[in-house]
């Protein structure tokens, strides 16, 4: 799933618990504006994706949002990793895209996606909040939001496609 933290990350051109102090707010518009931090000081606009998540997922997976939270918070500050901003419609600016895993600083994985999420045609690199490798966002990826495209770059599906991962990977979380 994960990059995980040994790889440094780069910027490029209804079952779950309520969150302390989530809000509520309307749709994202098409000039979407940096994300609020809620009283838990992770960016209202995240905490949200994370509740959604994790109510989503399987109830035998027994996944809650802090666990969610905690891999937004190690991969990428919730969206926020070296000064990206991570705006109401879920994405951040500039994208979070991690380093080319060439096996220098990283395992080598040659690239899986022609380039289309993460820009490199040779090697892959972690894409997202929560830093999904190409190949692995193919097996999980999903739509979160229900925009009707499923983005490891939008903090909604990437929140998703985390818990699939981690309910598919780990059975019962509890």
């Amino acid at each position: 799933l994960l990059a995980g933290t040994d790889a440094a990350v780069t910027t490029a051109p209804a079952a779950a618990a309520a969150a302390p102090g989530a809000e509520t707010g309307p749709a994202p518009q098409a000039a979407a504006a940096a994300s609020a931090l809620a009283s838990s000081g992770i960016p209202t606009t995240a905490l949200e994706a994370y509740v959604r998540a994790a109510a989503g997922s399987p109830a035998d997976c027994h996944l809650t949002w802090p666990l969610i939270a905690a891999i937004g918070r190690v991969e990428s500050n919730h969206g926020r990793f070296a000064g990206a901003v991570l705006r109401t419609d879920g994405r951040s600016t500039p994208p979070i895209i991690g380093i080319a895993l060439d096996g220098t600083r990283s395992a080598l994985i040659r690239d899986t996606d022609g380039g289309r999420l993460d820009g490199d045609t040779v090697y892959d690199r972690a894409v997202g909040p929560t830093q999904f490798i190409p190949s692995t966002w193919k097996s999980y990826a999903r739509d979160g939001d229900g925009d009707g495209v499923s983005d490891p770059l939008d903090i909604d599906d990437a929140a998703a496609g985390t818990a699939a991962y981690l309910c598919a990977a780990g059975g019962d979380l509890s």
